[in-house]
C-alpha cells in the first residue's frame, strides 16, 4: 500500500510539473533556414569604413509573434585622421518582412560597430506568429535617400 501512495504522488508530481512547466521562459533559437548564409559585408558614414556582420534569430521569452535580430560586428576599420578621431562606423539596417501580419513590411534600426569584434545591435520584428521571411541589409545612415550598402541576409523562419 505504501508503495502504491509513493507512486501514485510521483506520478502526480510529474504530471502537474509536466502540465505547469518548471523554470523561466529564456530566448530560445527558432527554426530557420537561412538562404545567403548569416554573415554579410558593409560599409558605413565615413573614413570609408567597412567591416562584416553576423546576423542571427531568436524568439524572445513570453512575447508572442516576435522575432529578436542581433547584429554581430566582427569588427570595422576605416582609413585617415578622421577614422582616428571617430572609429565608429554608422550603418542603417533595413529589415524586409512578409509574414501573416502583411506583405513587404519593413522595420528600420541604426547601429555603429568600431574596430573591436564583438559589438552587437539588438531589435525585434513583429512579425506575428507563424512562417515569415526575413529579409536584412544595411543601408546609408547620412543620406536622405535609401542607398543599399550591403548584399544583406535572408532567412525563413517560423515564429512561435
Amino acid at each position: 500500500m505504501k508503495k502504491l501512495m509513493v507512486s501514485v504522488a510521483a506520478s502526480a508530481i510529474a504530471t502537474v510539473a509536466t502540465v505547469v512547466g518548471v523554470g523561466q521562459a529564456s530566448a530560445a533559437p527558432i527554426p530557420q533556414l537561412q538562404t545567403s548564409g548569416s554573415s554579410f559585408g558593409t560599409f558605413g558614414d565615413h573614413s570609408f569604413c567597412r567591416g562584416v556582420v553576423d546576423v542571427k534569430a531568436d524568439a524572445p521569452p513570453n512575447k508572442r509573434g516576435v522575432v529578436r535580430l542581433t547584429a554581430i560586428s566582427r569588427g570595422f576599420s576605416g582609413n585617415g585622421a578622421t577614422w582616428k578621431r571617430n572609429p565608429r562606423c554608422r550603418v542603417l539596417f533595413g529589415t524586409a518582412y512578409t509574414s501573416v501580419r502583411g506583405l513587404s513590411l519593413e522595420k528600420w534600426a541604426a547601429a555603429s560597430f568600431g574596430p573591436r569584434p564583438g559589438d552587437k545591435k539588438v531589435w525585434e520584428v513583429p512579425t506575428g506568429s507563424g512562417p515569415a521571411s526575413i529579409g536584412i541589409t544595411t543601408y546609408s545612415a547620412n543620406s536622405p535617400v535609401r542607398v543599399q550598402q550591403g548584399y544583406g541576409t535572408g532567412m525563413y523562419v517560423l515564429v512561435p
